[in-house]
Order: structure tokens, then C-alpha cells, then sequence
């Protein structure tokens, strides 16, 4: 529990009591429900200081993440070029010319 100063808890005291009608003989009522809604919004302020800090935390993991899957794609393709979009078509360019090879040599 934080500990207001007087000055801020009797502000929204008189508030309270102005929303209220300007009823008699409620002040007790009225500070305590002022200490609560401060104490209200204190953790709604923290929780949401908090709520942003956890988004900022996970948008840095997860471009981290990103960086390293890419980082990792990079490395298999360089290490394995095999795999790479560019060898694959190799690979279907070769398929096709041995394909016309064998048509030629059915053909004679």
C-alpha cells in the first residue's frame, strides 16, 4: 500500500463527496474511499508500466528471433547450396536437357 500525502487524498475526497451529492457527516467515508481509488489507480499505473515493459521485452525477443533464423537460413545456404532456390532450378534446367537428350535418342 503506497502512503498518499494529505493534499492528493483530500482532493479526491472532495470530489468523491461532490459526485455524491454534497452529502452531511460522510467525510470519514470519503477519505477512506479516496485512499482507495488512489491506491486504484497507483497499481493500474503500475500494472500498465509493467504490461509495456513485458511488450517492449517481447518485440526485442522476437526480432532477435527473426535475426537469428535468418542468420541461420543465410548459413544452410551457404554451407549447403544444394538447398538453395538457385541450385534447385540448376537442378530442374539438368532434368530438362537430359529429358530432351533421351527424346533425341528415342527419335534416331
Amino acid at each position: 500500500m503506497i502512503k498518499f500525502n494529505d493534499k492528493a487524498i483530500a482532493e479526491a475526497a472532495y470530489y468523491i463527496w461532490q459526485n455524491n451529492g454534497c452529502p452531511a457527516n460522510t467525510s470519514a467515508q470519503d477519505w477512506d474511499a479516496a485512499i482507495h481509488q488512489l491506491n486504484a489507480m497507483s497499481a493500474l499505473k503500475t500494472a500498465s508500466k509493467k504490461l509495456a515493459s513485458s511488450r517492449v521485452i517481447a518485440a526485442k525477443k522476437s526480432v532477435a528471433r527473426a535475426a537469428s533464423l535468418k542468420s541461420a537460413s543465410f548459413k544452410a545456404t551457404v554451407l549447403n547450396p544444394s538447398s538453395s532456390k538457385l541450385s534447385s532450378s540448376k537442378n530442374s534446367n539438368n532434368s530438362k536437357l537430359s529429358n530432351s537428350k533421351k527424346l533425341s535418342k528415342k527419335s534416331k
